[in-house]
């Protein structure tokens, strides 16, 4: 649902934001009737159908629209096996939800598969390592950045949406890791922070570079082993040695579990 910043995961559900704890709800509702003979607790619903009042109500627009498109992504793509009925008063999500239909209780019309989810278009550019502070405490391990680093911000109608950076890689002439990514916790849930890293990763494939990803995040490790665009260089349940013997502040993968992905790049980035 979209509600993948692991430092959120650490918090009671009264501290999270009205968005944060809208996409909890739906992720609770969405599993309890994915699971067999299962349904949400206090549901009437028969079992494998989620009928949710009010839906986006208490949110703002953009959560509205990206939660929607999270919650369409999920089910259609068979992640979630549950069928999912949105009762709202907003029309500005059907779009984005894509249903397989629509009753409009206000013109009293009935519709079936006639929306498509709008483009989404980012713009991305190198930026100043003071955007990183906008994305530094959403960052799944770390809030520090090396300033050696190339810094990349995504843009979405002018809002921000995503970081990413890269670093040249220690005593490797023309290598390159991508040591940041990360999206705000409004616009997740629908594949934004990988398309990012992808781009900025062919942007360096442009000029003749290899990227690396390094990474023991679940949902990265996930979309990277399921692409054609990325290949598994290396698997390390202990992580790598420690570096910061010879270069201070460098910590690298020491001590954790990572998978390290190569990207391939795409007919373009060539």
């Amino acid at each position: 649902m979209g509600f993948s910043s692991p430092p959120s995961w650490l918090k009671p559900y009264h501290v999270l934001s009205g968005g944060e704890q809208f996409r909890c709800d739906l992720a609770r509702a969405l599993a309890a009737a994915s699971a067999p003979g299962g349904k949400p607790s206090g549901c009437e619903s028969p079992a494998g159908l989620v009928a949710f009042d009010e839906f986006t109500s208490v949110v703002d627009r953009n959560v509205a629209r990206i939660g929607s498109a999270a919650i369409a992504k999920s089910i259609r793509g068979g992640r979630i096996k549950c069928r999912f009925v949105a009762v709202t008063c907003h029309y500005d999500v059907s779009e984005w939800l894509q249903p397989d239909w629509v009753l409009d209780m206000a013109t009293c019309s009935f519709s079936r598969r006639c929306l498509q989810r709008p483009p989404i278009k980012l713009e991305i550019f190198r930026c100043r390592r003071a955007a990183w502070r906008l994305f530094a405490h959403h960052h799944y391990l770390s809030g520090s950045l090396s300033v050696a680093s190339r810094c990349f911000l995504a843009l979405w109608e002018a809002v921000p949406v995503a970081f990413c950076a890269t670093l040249s890689l220690i005593g490797r002439k023309r290598r390159w890791r991508i040591s940041r990514i990360v999206t705000l916790p409004d616009f997740q849930g629908i594949g934004i922070g990988m398309k990012v890293a992808e781009a900025v990763a062919g942007l360096h494939r442009g000029e003749g570079q290899r990227v690396n990803v390094t990474a023991s995040h679940p949902a990265l490790i996930a979309h990277c082993r399921r692409s054609p665009h990325w290949r598994a260089v290396g698997v390390r349940k202990t992580g790598a040695r420690r570096s910061d013997r010879f270069i201070k502040g460098y910590r690298g993968s020491s001590g954790r579990a990572v998978v390290s992905f190569e990207y391939l790049g795409t007919p373009e980035d060539n």
